[in-house]
């Protein structure tokens, strides 16, 4: 189980593919988790001494087994004055769901960007529509 680090900053990777498709996890639903059986996108916590691109490219290849062809961070606002937002990284990746490996969470979709999940949370969608996604 991870454990959540206080006051540490996470990652957050919006993966995209030519098709404007994006890839998101359906977390777990179990007890002590953030957002347990909310669709929400890959990342999590940074190992120490880690940067953040190695982070969220660790967590990628953990959670979904791909390496995206491109990733950057960018810059965004967080949901709640005095927050601190993740790291957030917007990457692109041209597969398709049989080239994803499962390794955390319940279920890994290609979901049409325009036809995103009523169950995500509020941060994650509030990212998202700053990236124009």
């Amino acid at each position: 189980m991870a454990v959540r680090r206080v006051g540490r900053r996470g990652c957050l990777a919006a993966i995209v593919t030519p098709r404007r498709e994006i890839l998101l996890q359906l977390r777990d639903d179990k007890p002590g988790i953030c957002w347990p059986g909310y669709w929400s996108l890959l990342g999590g916590g940074l190992e120490p001494g880690e940067s953040p691109r190695d982070g969220v490219l660790r967590e990628i290849r953990e959670e979904a087994g791909i390496v995206p062809e491109r990733i950057e961070e960018v810059g965004v606002e967080p949901l709640a004055a005095g927050k601190t937002p993740p790291h957030v990284f917007l990457g692109s990746w041209d597969g398709d769901e049989s080239g994803l490996v499962l390794g955390e969470g319940q279920a890994l979709r290609l979901v049409p960007l325009g036809e995103l999940p009523a169950r995500m949370p509020p941060h994650v969608l509030h990212y998202l529509r700053q990236l124009g996604l």
